[in-house]
């Protein structure tokens, strides 16, 4: 079973989430520690700790992460110096530097906006840089003859991160989209141009 420590107000000292999910591990409580909606300092001070107490520290990081990419800079009541949830780029250059981190990506396929007309873009995605991020998947899409949930699936699947979609599902035809993105091969040329839209 998997631990998480959730985001929000930071009131308990980090010594003491460290020791006190170490001794969920040793009681068998919990096998693997993660952590999301942190700041990437806290995740960088949490391990810090753990390593130098000799104990268990976290493995896994979840945030949401897609192909299209949000502003960051968006104040909320729970975040307001900016979102803490979505993985931006010192999340993903901490993932490339600690290669025994695995980013848990929630929300891969934004709840259906990626393909459904009634499910439009969250707010936070409203900026200059989305319409050609959004072209390039329907143009391998295309390619490929695959959905474009797949495209980003795969995407994220065959990347130079460790990435693990959660992507959720409500229909058995949906799961099987899903589960079929894991057979789509993208060449390296359609890697770059996913990873190169702006």
């Amino acid at each position: 079973m998997a631990l998480w420590l959730c985001g929000g107000h930071h009131t308990v000292p980090q010594e003491e989430t460290v020791e006190a999910f170490a001794g969920l591990v040793a009681e068998g409580t919990a096998g693997l520690l993660g952590v999301s909606n942190q700041a990437m300092w806290r995740v960088e001070r949490a391990r810090a700790l753990a390593a130098a107490a000799g104990l268990p520290g976290y493995e896994v990081l979840q945030y949401q992460h897609s192909h299209l990419r949000p502003r960051l800079d968006v104040p909320s009541e729970l975040f307001p110096d900016g979102s803490l949830g979505h993985a931006g780029p010192e999340l993903l250059g901490y993932l490339r530097a600690e290669p025994v981190l695995t980013l848990v990506a929630c929300s891969p396929l934004l709840a259906g906006a990626y393909v459904r007309q009634d499910k439009p873009l969250p707010a936070d995605y409203d900026h200059p840089g989305t319409p050609a991020r959004l072209a390039v998947p329907r143009d391998v899409a295309r390619e490929t003859g695959a959905t474009v949930n797949q495209v980003v699936l795969a995407w994220q699947l065959g990347g130079r991160a460790p990435i693990v979609p959660l992507a959720g599902a409500s229909s058995t035809a949906q799961l099987e989209e899903n589960l079929s993105a894991v057979d789509l091969e993208l060449t390296a040329d359609q890697r770059d141009r996913l990873d190169g839209a702006h």
